[in-house]
């Protein structure tokens, strides 16, 4: 992004005649500067319009991203939770079937040696 200068060349004479409240402006490119009096008190300021909407800019996609991370976070937190859960019901099913098969394989095995003999 191109720099922005903005600079206000005042008198002395002229800033302590200014009157109370009024102000002196410049503004160049993104840059605007402003002296201002009021009372015994002079005020500078300086601004540039572009890098506040910068800030603007990356501050959002930072709420974004962030916002993005914690809900894909929850996803894979309740995609591991139903996994466990899957798991678990596959186990216990694996193993009750191997049971029965046991069981079907004995009791196979037992009529084929009554029939042997």
């Amino acid at each position: 992004m191109p720099s922005s200068k903005a600079e206000i060349a005042i008198p002395v004479d002229s800033l302590l005649k200014l009157p109370s409240q009024a102000v002196y402006t410049h503004h160049s490119g993104q840059a605007t500067a402003t002296v201002a009096k009021k009372g015994e008190v002079i005020y500078v300021a300086a601004t540039c319009d572009s890098l506040q909407r910068e800030v603007e800019y990356y501050e959002e996609l930072y709420y974004k991203a962030r916002d993005a991370l914690e809900q894909y976070k929850d996803s894979v937190q309740t995609e591991t939770k139903q996994q466990s859960s899957n798991l678990l019901v596959k186990l216990i099913t694996s193993f009750l079937m191997g049971f029965a098969a046991g069981a079907l394989i004995k009791n196979i095995i037992i009529i084929f040696k009554r029939h042997g003999k």
